[in-house]
């Protein structure tokens, strides 16, 4: 168990992080980290799935459970009052699922109807297709969802042997934040005394995933043409990690960032940029995300080029470092301001069987880094062999011409 000692302002929140994401999965087996999640919430122990509703009504939660390539997470949001109340439902859904089979042909329809929901979300098309174009690992970049064939030949049998598999305690973290953070202490010790969630975990053995930037599009029936760059980027524990931060906050995460200035300001060429760092415990990646009128994407084009040239040949001034250090500051402390922002963090640390660091300490790292660190990092957009591109809406052949994507099935 990790847990906080922050002062309750009368709400505690808690969660069991599980150690298995869709790249534990085989072929044959993608989609079923998502799938098991949704099945727990079908039957547990002595619960059905109306009285899993009718208590979480009655604590007047926030309580659910989402699946990301790393793990699987199950959370709840509750009065200190429900806290002990909330953990028991969840301890039972991880530790005793029914995981019949009527119930898991009924959810795979559910699950059929998210990925035909995700299809018409041009965010999600856009993020599964940036996967594919960085990673050379199927583990990365197949869907969290699987497809609809993987799905159809998942089977009872097969969904039981990895849970059975995965969910053991000594696969798990339990966070909490907030006023009962004693009381739960107290039960998950009683309950898990063979082998409390998170001390210590098993190996996880995965292999680092590989990389192979390459250009893919995909056609779409939208007013908007989406376009991501993307590259891979420091581990959460690479000494590099603070200069990456920097560097995606100066490129395009913040009002006066080098591309929202330049793109949106003054150009009027963009409604949306973004970049983005999302660093994991052994692997990162970093992308910029666009979103614009089809005859509007080679000014954009090649001004997003330039901004990064520039930010990589010639760096951030002082300036511009002080007040990103000032932003990202703000943001470290008031992510930690609610007891769920809180658990979320220690639950990601406690996977990887650390302490979150020190906010002081985070402030300290940031405040070493110099112009010549952020510039390094943005050389590595500006180097083809690195850089994966993915684009989707309106496009023809003339459209990706430039940018050096090639299909035969798009229109010249």
């Amino acid at each position: 168990m990790v847990h906080d000692d922050v002062p309750s302002v009368g709400t505690t929140a808690l969660a069991f992080f599980v150690a298995v994401g869709s790249r534990d999965e085989a072929p044959a087996q993608w989609g079923m980290a998502h799938l098991l999640e949704h099945l727990l919430f079908k039957g547990a122990g002595a619960w059905d799935n109306r009285a899993i509703a009718r208590q979480m009504d009655r604590l007047g939660a926030d309580i659910n459970a989402f699946t990301t390539r790393d793990y699987t997470c199950f959370y709840a949001k509750v009065l200190d009052s429900e806290a002990e109340r909330a953990y028991e439902l969840l301890r039972d859904m991880l530790q005793n699922p029914w995981l019949r089979p009527e119930d898991l042909a009924k959810e795979k329809n559910v699950v059929l109807e998210e990925m035909h929901e995700s299809l018409d979300d041009p965010d999600e098309v856009l993020d599964t297709l940036v996967s594919e174009a960085l990673y050379a690992d199927p583990a990365y970049t197949h869907d969290i969802l699987g497809t609809p064939e993987s799905l159809a030949g998942i089977d009872a049998p097969g969904l039981r042997a990895f849970f059975e598999r995965h969910y053991h305690p000594r696969a798990m973290v339990f966070a909490a934040s907030g006023g009962a953070v004693d009381r739960l202490a107290t039960r998950v010790h009683d309950d898990f005394a063979s082998g409390s969630p998170g001390t210590p975990l098993l190996p996880k053995r995965r292999r680092p995933p590989s990389f192979s930037p390459r250009r893919l599009v995909r056609v779409c029936d939208w007013e908007q043409c989406k376009l991501a760059l993307a590259v891979p980027a420091p581990s959460r524990y690479d000494r590099r990690y603070a200069a990456a931060l920097m560097m995606a906050s100066l490129l395009g995460g913040q009002n006066t960032s080098r591309l929202w200035q330049r793109l949106r300001e003054d150009e009027g060429l963009v409604y949306t940029v973004a970049t983005h760092y999302a660093p994991e415990d052994d692997f990162g990646d970093l992308v910029t995300y666009l979103g614009l009128a089809p005859q509007r994407m080679q000014d954009a084009w090649d001004a997003v080029h330039e901004e990064m040239a520039r930010l990589a040949s010639g760096g951030p001034n002082e300036e511009e470092l002080d007040h990103t250090r000032v932003t990202l500051n703000t943001v470290l402390v008031m992510n930690q301001e609610t007891p769920d922002a809180r658990v979320m963090r220690l639950g990601r640390y406690g996977l990887d069987q650390r302490r979150p660091p020190a906010l002081t300490a985070l402030s300290g790292e940031l405040g070493r880094v110099t112009v010549e660190d952020v510039r390094r990092e943005a050389q590595v957009w500006v180097d083809g062999r690195s850089t994966a591109l993915a684009a989707a809406g309106p496009l023809s052949g003339a459209d990706c011409a430039r940018m050096g994507i090639v299909n035969e099935e798009l229109p010249s």
